[in-house]
């Protein structure tokens, strides 16, 4: 019983927790469309929720749908992972550790920070992309973001790289044995991150809304504040 009721009260955290913004929008409705390219920094406007709690620790799987796969595969494209991050078996998925730097709250842009990151090797381009720092914002939209350098050269400070929608993060929230999780929240690519690939490998990317993957945190431990 007392598993239960610690359940149930995960649940409510993670209600409460995203909840205020999804009201202004509906928690069914679609993702904004993504920021203008020329503004990566917009995607990451302060927006006021330092002091939000979220979890001091745990970790998140990352795995990319059949399309993404498909693409890298028909480019000849590799993934790898910058550490903490490992690469699952067979290449096309990662794990990620939360990180600390904001402590056990949101920081002021409403993100999570993860410590390491991800290289896509694209052979055909003569370029290597790197995906780092990571972060996934909870509010007011939820997105995964990095910064992009370019053969080691750093392209832009921050792009908004998939996003996804409050009526998916929830549910997929489930308590756990330790704290909570949300299972295999779908993400989509973003214009900016189709515009982006298309700059630099001459051709068209991704199209913007094309199934990315799908995000599955563990937080391992209970917000109480």
């Amino acid at each position: 019983m007392r598993r239960v009721l610690r359940g149930f009260a995960v649940l409510a955290a993670v209600t409460a927790l995203i909840a205020p913004a999804a009201s202004s929008t509906g928690a069914a409705a679609a993702p904004a469309p993504a920021p203008a390219p020329t503004s990566s920094t917009r995607a990451t406007k302060d927006i006021g929720f330092p002091g939000v709690y979220i979890s001091p620790w745990g970790s998140a799987h990352v795995r990319v749908s059949d399309e993404t796969k498909q693409w890298l595969q028909a480019e000849g494209a590799t993934l790898g992972a910058i550490a903490p991050f490992t690469l699952d078996p067979d290449g096309y998925g990662f794990d990620m550790p939360i990180g600390s730097t904001p402590g056990d709250h949101l920081d002021s842009k409403g993100r999570i920070y993860y410590p390491g990151g991800i290289t896509i090797n694209h052979p055909a381009s003569g370029h290597t992309f790197t995906l780092i720092p990571t972060y996934i914002r909870v509010m007011p939209t939820p997105i995964y973001s990095a910064g992009v350098l370019v053969d080691g050269q750093r392209a832009k400070d921050e792009v908004t790289v998939a996003d996804s929608t409050y009526g998916e993060v929830i549910a997929g929230a489930r308590p756990s044995a330790t704290g909570f999780r949300l299972e295999k929240i779908p993400f989509r690519i973003t214009q900016q991150t189709s515009d982006l690939i298309t700059q630099y490998i001459g051709r068209p990317g991704p199209a913007a809304g094309t199934y990315f993957g799908t995000l599955t945190p563990n937080f391992d431990y209970v917000p109480t504040h």
